[in-house]
């Protein structure tokens, strides 16, 4: 989505229409935000060190 946008109206419009709506998200991580969503009681959840430390163990980084 974000490559489609950059090729159709250009990087620097690309980039204005990103600060404006927020970053495009695909479908994948659309499934991860609805299940941290329900995971949290759509509390809105701060990404703390411990939290960020485990997404990215998950990924090996």
């Amino acid at each position: 989505m974000r490559l489609e946008l950059d090729q159709a109206v250009g990087a620097t419009a690309a980039n204005a229409i990103t600060e404006i709506f927020g970053m495009p998200a695909t479908e994948n991580e659309r499934g991860w935000l609805t299940e941290l969503g329900e995971a949290s009681d759509n509390s809105d959840p701060q990404l703390a060190a411990r939290s960020r430390a485990t997404l990215r163990g998950i990924f090996g980084k």
